[in-house]
């Protein structure tokens, strides 16, 4: 099954469209999981509208931002790859098919889908028609984010749920840039497969978040020298002398991941 979390919050002027593209999907193995902020708008009626006629179930409760209700979202899961589509974007009509497809290699457990956008009105465009190349050592390392070299876009990405857990989820202390940080440290554990398709689309328009650039970049450019401050000063060196103690006195499988927070 594939988990699709949406976060929201007074959302009532795309909401629609983005359930419509989740309704129209031609592989019917999913659930959708709605995570809604407390909003005072019409996003509750939209929910209470489309609850019986698909595989949605929702939330509406206060939360700490936008990543804390995808974590919540995640937790609430049963699939087994997930995904999360904000309010404002699309999915194509074949996405989850093709997901479904590609993600039986048990040796894929991260894709993305070509580059797509749409306007304020819902019409796709599509300025790359070629495949970004997204390499593990560049993701990694914090190059992938739309200056120095493709952004991977988010609505785009789908991933298993082994993957999202082993590496300790989405932080939701992140404003803007959580999806950046999932990236890197996917990276750390296995390739992103890119598939030769348009899979979703990010609707740009007035008022978004992640319209808001600077910050956006301000928030990963903090990731980025948290990392490098840990790397210089020995930190990772030392986590991971302790996870060969660790792993040369236990009988279970272990694995290694390090998170660095400020």
């Amino acid at each position: 099954m594939i988990s699709i979390v949406t976060p929201t919050y007074n959302s009532e002027q795309y909401l629609e469209d983005c359930i419509q593209s989740i309704m129209k999907q031609r592989y019917k193995d999913y659930e959708h999981i709605v995570v809604d902020g407390g909003s005072s708008d019409g996003t509750i009626d939209i929910l209470k509208k489309y609850e019986n006629q698909y595989p949605l179930r929702w939330i509406s409760e206060k939360d700490r931002g936008m990543y804390d209700a995808i974590r919540k979202g995640f937790k609430m899961a049963r699939g087994d790859i997930f995904c999360w589509l904000n309010s404002d974007d699309m999915f194509m009509p074949w996405t989850l098919q093709v997901v479904g497809k590609v993600m039986k290699n048990s040796r894929v457990q991260w894709i993305t889908g070509l580059p797509s956008h749409f306007n304020e009105d819902g019409i796709n465009y599509m300025p790359i028609l070629s495949n970004p190349i997204f390499d593990s050592w560049f993701i990694k390392h914090g190059w992938m984010e739309g200056r120095k070299l493709w952004a991977i876009q988010q609505e785009s990405c789908f991933w298993t749920k082994d993957l999202y857990e082993k590496v300790g989820g989405i932080d939701k202390n992140c404003r803007l840039a959580g999806d950046f940080h999932l990236w890197v440290k996917f990276a750390h554990c296995t390739d992103l497969y890119t598939v030769n398709s348009v899979l979703a689309g990010f609707r740009i328009h007035e008022g978004q978040l992640s319209g808001d650039r600077n910050a956006y970049y301000a928030e990963i450019g903090s990731l980025n020298s948290i990392q490098n401050f840990a790397s210089k000063h020995g930190y990772y060196k030392k986590a991971y002398n302790l996870y060969l103690k660790i792993k040369k006195n236990s009988s279970k499988r272990c694995s290694l991941w390090i998170q660095v927070n400020k």
